[in-house]
């Protein structure tokens, strides 16, 4: 390792000061690694991937960013009657981490039995998460009865289009929660189960709507430490993985995940010269991890 350095940029927002930080290490064989964190207070993940290729952008000599940044903060609603979840307590159990790299022939024996089946298409992303939902509820063993519930964040910049200016940088997701009995997770077929997150992916408007409208009971955004609760996210479209400081684009994209007690499975790019894709997850303690890997495995 040749050098580290840490820079931080402060935003100042009405109640509190955000730091960004970005640490940049540069290593003997020449390579570097880019670590960023940032608040989702400011941006999500397509707002702050913006972020970063505009830094890009300017490293690589550029007097401006292709992409100008737009504020457009008042165009997303602030329901002043909406209920606001608290914090995730630590739940005292400690979720092991595994990577896996799954490969194309992989993902494309889902996606094919699901066109077969169904005469439409579906993503990896799809795919993966709903085999993670399934393999992570046999692995643990809930109760047939048991009410389990898979959570992801969903862009919501389509149902303000005609609102959002093409720079908008900053946090405009939402979270849609899908629940079943863990008897029809772990007895479905994958088909099955992505019909399922299909469907809750078409809810998004009319939840998003009344979310806004503040006629929801509960909180959305609410993150919480419930081992029944899979909280999943797609990092491929991101546009992390397209960031060229003027090297080219990045070897390697995988975010950081430090809550041990929060279950999560995060779908990333693989490495440059890997196809396929690669699932980060947090989701079983230690005893269940290698029941885990072996229904991710299976291609049942």
């Amino acid at each position: 390792m040749l050098s580290t350095n840490l820079v931080k940029i402060k935003i100042i927002c009405t109640d509190k000061t955000i730091n960004y930080v970005f640490q940049v290490t540069e290593f003997a064989c020449g390579g570097f690694v880019v670590g960023y964190r940032f608040s989702h207070c400011v941006a999500d993940g397509p707002g702050a991937a913006q972020f970063m290729s505009a830094v890009g952008e300017l490293a690589r000599g550029e007097p401006n960013p292709c992409i100008e940044p737009a504020w457009c903060r008042e165009c997303i609603p602030n329901p002043s009657n909406a209920p606001i979840g608290e914090l995730p307590e630590p739940s005292g159990l400690r979720l092991q981490y595994l990577a896996m790299d799954i490969s194309a022939e992989y993902i494309n024996h889902f996606k094919n039995q699901f066109l077969v089946e169904t005469k439409h298409r579906c993503s990896a992303f799809e795919v993966l998460i709903a085999k993670a939902w399934q393999s992570r509820t046999r692995a643990i063993g809930f109760d047939s009865d048991t009410q389990i519930h898979v959570c992801f964040a969903m862009n919501a910049r389509p149902v303000l289009h005609q609102k959002l200016s093409v720079g908008f940088y900053g946090n405009c997701y939402y979270i849609m929660r899908v629940s079943a009995s863990a008897d029809v997770i772990a007895n479905s077929s994958i088909v099955e189960i992505v019909k399922l997150i299909k469907e809750g992916k078409k809810r998004l408007p009319l939840e998003f709507t009344k979310w806004g409208n503040g006629e929801l009971s509960g909180d959305p955004y609410q993150i919480t430490s419930d081992y029944k609760t899979l909280l999943v996210s797609d990092w491929t479209r991101l546009g992390f993985a397209e960031v060229d400081y003027g090297w080219g684009q990045p070897f390697h994209v995988v975010p950081l995940t430090n809550l041990d007690y929060i279950a999560t499975c995060i779908l990333v790019k693989p490495s440059v010269d890997k196809p396929g894709s690669r699932l980060i997850t947090q989701c079983v303690v230690p005893g269940r991890v290698s029941a885990f890997h072996e229904g991710m495995m299976s291609l049942d």
